[in-house]
């Protein structure tokens, strides 16, 4: 088959990165151009010198090449409201997209206005491509494969409501969440962040620390509120979500709490759990708990459950490196599905470790 021309926008950030690390080892991908606000004009081998020998592609403006020119799909790495202002003109073109933000992750204005009220970084909740919602599908694969392999519009999720959906996905598709509400402890590096550098983010504040923020109050929560409780027999849900910022640079760990509304055996869910997932490659049910290294460098989420004595407290644990499964590995997934290939095309490789 020909090669599948991709052209990436937001080319320089860690996003970007992420992918273009991804479309130069894959069979199939082939990256058309690179556009990024900051660093135009450098070849990419030297903004990120590990890739020299691998890509010596300039980055352009978006001033010096139109987006979506020359290219199958592009990939919007960047921040909220950037894809909406090309998505009309790229869909009446019939350039298929993908974005790593919420701009398409709702298929409605008001599930977009609930997550964006609560956006640190959005003050108009209007969305500026209304028409297009519900012509786009959500990206988690493992739940919405067949829509993703439809749409020509992709919203890749959060990378807290990766490991949060897919880690509960199973209990509220059962109905078994009393009250539908869940906590959740998330532990995250600080790459999660972006490139940019900030005071939360500075050596002499992060290491040795562990940084609560955004208590009860963070975006990703409004998208797996919405996921999981839409899910089969679920009844709807609440998700009482405390990120930690953690000295580390990659990696998610979430820990999240409930009680089921039944007398469940740790057994019957490790079971279950591997029966929801049966066929899903880059979803591991484990005996013991996942570590923040379990998954490094890869695509994998790693699952784990558990049940204290009296069998209606459930403790589920999820670990996912948060710039591949959440993030450019999911996007990775998804544009395989978009175009018919296998869903591990391109994401052959394994953890790093240690």
């Amino acid at each position: 088959m020909a090669p599948i021309r991709a052209q990436l926008v937001g080319a320089t950030g860690y996003g970007g990165l992420g992918i273009l690390e991804l479309l130069l080892q894959h069979p199939h991908f082939q990256v058309s151009t690179l556009i990024a606000r900051d660093d135009a004009g450098k070849r990419i081998d030297e903004v990120y010198p590990h890739l020299a020998g691998r890509c010596d592609l300039v980055v352009q403006s978006s001033d010096e090449v139109a987006v979506g020119e020359d290219c199958d799909v592009v990939i919007f790495a960047t921040p909220d409201r950037v894809s909406q202002q090309y998505a009309q003109d790229l869909h009446s073109r019939g350039v298929r997209f993908i974005d790593y933000s919420g701009d398409f992750r709702f298929t409605s204005t008001a599930d977009y206005g609930r997550y964006a009220a609560r956006h640190p970084s959005i003050s108009d909740a209007t969305h500026g491509a209304a028409d297009l919602l519900g012509q786009n599908a959500y990206g988690v694969s493992e739940l919405n494969g067949e829509a993703i392999a439809h749409s020509k519009i992709v919203g890749n999720p959060g990378c807290f409501a990766v490991g949060i959906i897919l880690g509960l996905a199973p209990l509220f598709a059962d109905g078994l969440v009393e009250a539908g509400t869940v906590q959740v402890d998330g532990l995250t590096g600080s790459s999660g962040a972006g490139k940019k550098p900030a005071p939360l983010q500075h050596f002499s504040h992060l290491n040795d620390n562990v940084v609560p923020y955004r208590v009860l109050n963070h975006q990703h929560v409004v998208e797996s509120e919405m996921t999981l409780g839409r899910l089969g027999q679920a009844s709807g849900a609440t998700v009482d979500f405390i990120p930690h910022l953690l000295g580390t640079t990659r990696g998610i760990l979430n820990t999240m709490h409930l009680t089921a509304n039944k007398t469940v055996t740790r057994e019957g869910l490790l079971e279950r759990y591997r029966e929801f997932y049966a066929g899903q490659h880059f979803v591991r049910v484990l005996d013991s708990p996942p570590t923040l290294k379990g998954p490094l460098g890869s695509n994998y989420i790693d699952l784990s459950v558990f049940v204290a004595e009296g069998g209606r407290r459930v403790v589920v644990m999820s670990s996912i490196d948060n710039l591949m499964k959440g993030q450019s590995g999911s996007a990775m997934q998804n544009l395989n599905l978009m175009f018919g290939l296998p869903a591990t095309a391109g994401l052959e490789r394994g953890p790093l470790y240690p």
